[in-house]
């Protein structure tokens, strides 16, 4: 069910940003941007219980594929926690992109994002590894 939103939503965006005759690159990412995440998480190493999350990032991007972070986590589990990363992203033409990041004390998460609103908004959905769960809207500020 949520492969046929993101699907749609991607479709969607697309659409509206081909007919408004938009090209999106790297640099349509610049600059800071707060996210707001929630979504399940493995609590620690296999086998350990999934748990619910929320949170808030500053994500700063670089306008050229390069980006840094602070988050704020909050885990059902886990607790709360605070932790710095970095990142690399690509963004297509059609203002759909991905992103690779390296948290201190985490595996690499690897995401898929929709730059909308002209690049004053990024809707993400993390998609490895595989058993965590999150999604993410960031504005940018």
């Amino acid at each position: 069910m949520l492969k046929i939103f993101f699907t749609i939503l991607f479709a969607t965006v697309s659409l509206a940003s081909a007919q408004e005759g938009r090209k999106c690159t790297n640099a349509s990412l610049r600059g800071d941007y707060a996210f707001e995440l929630s979504g399940t998480r493995p609590s620690g190493p296999p086998p350990a219980a999934l748990e619910q999350m929320v949170g808030v990032t500053r994500r700063s991007f670089d306008g050229y594929g390069g980006a840094t972070q602070t988050d704020y986590i909050h885990g059902s589990i886990t607790g709360y926690a605070s932790r710095s990363g970095t990142g690399i992203y690509s963004v297509n033409e059609d203002c759909t992109g991905s992103i690779t990041l390296i948290n201190s004390g985490a595996p690499p998460l690897e995401a898929r994002f929709v730059i909308v609103d002209g690049g004053k908004e990024v809707w993400l959905v993390i998609t490895s590894p595989i058993d965590i769960v999150v999604r993410a809207k960031g504005k940018k500020i």
